[in-house]
């Protein structure tokens, strides 16, 4: 097994090499991912490279190179090489002649080699086929591909954004003295002081709140953004899931206790207005009564899911989205329009709310999460 951080850091040295910006944020969660699942074979070890740092479908082939330059300096990988260059989007080559079944395998090549090549060709088609699942919109696919998605989603990286608290733990290079731990220590050893204790502030996740607009128009990115929320209530404390259309509809209970297979449809049987008309500023103005001002949001992180067409006056949205951010600590807003190129922020309620917003984002599809996260963690602005 080779030495994971080691092999990440270098991983993340010979992609800049190559032209490729993976960032420091996405190398220690690769490094962090090879040290749980510990892969032993090479293609397994491609797939969470190529999962973890791989920032554009437009960089494959400088990823492509920058891999097996990294795995050269740690592994032999003969066998990988020829198939790694042959997956979609790497530069062609030239195939060698084919072989009939019974021949004898050429010198160098044994029945195992030629074996663990099928697999690993199934393999990385596999692969070639996650990554095109994971740049298409969530509005464009089938039903089989949506079933796909929604166990993508699972692996989603959890976005985690923390604040320092009032409480202290003990700590071996904290940043003020413990007396009390100080004294407690020096009391077991007949009242010598042996060595003196310090504490540091504690740290925990900040509130996550997540409104979705489930109307019409966003019916496909909303059931995406919900199993995304679901996954993080999953993997960190105090997230909040609400759906709106025409109303407000707090999901949190049922994204913490169902599956993703039930999941959809239990969110299904109460929404009594899923793919109705949108009230934003209705929305809004209900989750600040009922729950930011008692703590839900206060010094959180607010997703809100939403296109901006609002169908009642927009004035409400920018009065209550100005509420809003008295109480948040960021407020990121989730539009799947901004994916095209000429987009303007031009619909009433998301023209109000822009002025409050910190960071407009896509959400269309797989791939975008990751600027999701980005922008609940603070990497990411507008």
């Amino acid at each position: 097994m080779i030495d994971a951080r080691a092999f990440a850091a270098t991983f993340d040295r010979t992609l800049a090499e190559h032209g490729v910006d993976a960032g420091t944020r996405r190398t220690i969660a690769f490094a962090r991912t090879l040290e749980a699942a510990q892969p032993a074979r090479a293609d397994a070890l491609y797939w969470f490279a190529r999962v973890a740092m791989l920032p554009s479908i437009e960089d494959l082939d400088a990823f492509h190179a920058a891999f097996m330059a990294t795995m050269e300096t740690f592994v032999d990988v003969d066998l990988l090489r020829n198939l790694v260059e042959n997956v979609p989007g790497a530069p062609p080559k030239e195939k060698p002649p084919e072989r009939r079944r019974n021949d004898p395998p050429p010198p160098g090549e044994s029945p195992a080699n030629e074996e663990e090549a099928r697999e690993a060709v199934t393999f990385l088609a596999m692969a070639g086929a996650e990554e095109r699942l994971a740049e298409r919109d969530f509005a464009e696919m089938d039903d089989a591909e949506r079933v796909r998605a929604m166990r993508a989603l699972e692996r989603a990286r959890v976005a985690i954004d923390l604040r320092r608290s009032r409480r202290r733990r003990a700590a071996s290079r904290g940043d003020r003295l413990d007396v009390r731990a100080t004294i407690r220590a020096a009391a077991r050893t007949a009242g010598e002081l042996m060595r003196q204790r310090a504490s540091a502030r504690r740290e925990a996740p900040r509130p996550l709140v997540f409104l979705c607009d489930i109307s019409g128009s966003m019916a496909s990115y909303s059931r995406a953004l919900l199993q995304y929320a679901r996954v993080l209530s999953l993997g960190r404390r105090k997230v909040r899931a609400f759906a709106f259309a025409t109303r407000l509809t707090e999901l949190t209970a049922i994204a913490r206790r169902t599956n993703d297979r039930t999941a959809m449809s239990a969110f299904g049987d109460v929404l009594q207005d899923y793919g109705g008309g949108t009230r934003i500023g209705g929305a809004l103005r209900a989750f600040n009564d009922r729950y930011a001002q008692r703590g839900a949001a206060r010094g959180g992180t607010v997703v809100i899911l939403s296109d901006g067409w609002e169908r009642e006056d927009p004035e409400l949205v920018a009065s209550e989205m100005a509420r809003l951010r008295r109480l948040a600590r960021r407020i990121v807003w989730v539009n799947p329009q901004k994916k095209h190129p000429a987009f303007e922020p031009l619909a009433r309620g998301m023209a109000a709310a822009l002025p409050y917003v910190d960071a407009l984002v896509t959400g269309h599809n797989i791939r975008s999460l990751d600027a999701i996260a980005d922008a609940i963690e603070g990497t990411m602005e507008r």
